[in-house]
């Protein structure tokens, strides 16, 4: 299922490919002098007044996307459809775990990979998170989705 849900969402944004940087990217990457060298420690502090600003793991990543590519806007779309494509896996899960538990009434815990696959299926395709693939700076809300539902699978497997 796994398999499948990433095939589906590479498939659905791969015309984000060859996307030009626009809006706040051209100040957070174009622009950006601080992820022009990955080892300068100040990739960990972006200046004030950018869209990363406040957010030095976006700004490291954006850092390994230049070492990487420079400001060919092809890797940075890559790996905003990687980490989209993660967090749906991560929200399957999520669901799949959590209708699993105990108190779940049997009809729904017996069919929770099945309707994990599907909401997760629909998240990964939905047009409201197109703008966290195609608009490279909101990379920032993706990431955050990734740290909020690792946070939330990491609750469940405690449990």
């Amino acid at each position: 299922m796994f398999v499948v849900l990433a095939v589906v969402g590479v498939l659905t944004y791969a015309n984000a490919l060859r996307q030009p940087f626009m809006f706040d990217d051209m100040s957070a990457i174009v622009d950006n002098q601080q992820i022009r060298r990955l080892t300068d420690p100040r990739v960990l502090l972006p200046e004030r007044e950018r869209p990363v600003s406040g957010r030095p793991l976006v700004n490291l990543s954006l850092a390994v996307n230049y070492a990487l590519g420079g400001l060919d806007s092809w890797g940075y779309h890559a790996v905003n459809i990687i980490i989209h494509v993660l967090c749906a896996a991560l929200l399957m899960l999520v669901v799949g775990d959590t209708l699993g538990l105990t108190h779940i009434p049997p009809a729904l815990r017996d069919q929770a990979d099945v309707l994990a696959f599907v909401v997760a299926l629909l998240w990964v395709v939905h047009p409201l998170n197109s703008e966290v693939v195609t608009y490279v700076t909101q990379r920032t809300e993706s990431m955050m989705a990734f740290f909020f539902l690792l946070t939330l699978y990491a609750s469940t497997r405690a449990r």
